[in-house]
C-alpha cells in the first residue's frame, strides 16, 4: 500500500468516525425527546423542531474534502477489508442484538409495575432506539 493510499484510508476512517459520532448524538437527542414526550405526555416544541433541523442539515452537501468514496478506490477497499474493523462491527452488532433480546421483557415488566397506560409503544420504540444506540456506541468503542 502506497503512502497516498494509506493517507486516504486514514482520512476515510476519520470521516466515518465523525459521521458515526454525529449520528449517535442525533439519535440520543431525538430519542430522549420522544421518550420524554411519550412518558410524561408533555408537548415539547423540540420534538417537532429537532427532526426538521436535522433534515435541513442533511440537505446541504457534505464536505468530503476530496475523498474518493467509489467502491473501486484502493482506500475504500482497504477500509472494507480491514479485519479489525470487521471484528469491531461484528461485536457491535452482537451487543445491539443482545440488548434487543433482553430489553423488551425487562422494560415491559418495569412499565407494568409503574402502571403506565399503553406501554407497548414505549417498549417497542425505546427498544429499537436502544438497540441502534448500543450498536453505534459499541462500534465507536471497539473500533478505536
Amino acid at each position: 500500500m502506497s503512502a497516498t493510499t494509506s493517507e486516504h484510508t486514514e482520512q476515510l476512517v476519520r470521516y466515518s468516525r465523525r459521521q458515526l459520532w454525529s449520528v449517535l448524538f442525533i439519535l440520543l437527542l431525538v430519542g430522549a425527546l420522544f421518550l420524554v414526550d411519550m412518558m410524561f405526555a408533555v408537548r415539547l416544541p423540540g420534538v417537532v423542531i429537532v427532526p426538521i433541523a436535522i433534515a435541513a442539515a442533511f440537505i446541504r452537501p457534505l464536505r468530503t474534502k476530496g475523498l474518493d468514496f467509489s467502491k473501486s478506490s484502493p482506500a475504500m477497499a482497504a477500509l472494507r477489508n480491514d479485519e479489525l474493523r470487521q471484528a469491531a462491527q461484528a461485536k457491535a452488532f452482537r451487543n445491539g442484538f443482545f440488548v434487543l433480546l433482553a430489553y423488551p421483557p425487562l422494560c415491559a415488566f418495569a412499565l407494568t409495575g409503574l402502571s403506565v397506560p399503553n406501554a407497548l409503544p414505549i417498549v417497542v420504540e425505546s427498544g429499537a432506539w436502544l438497540g441502534v444506540v448500543t450498536s453505534l456506541a459499541s462500534l465507536l468503542w471497539y473500533d478505536r
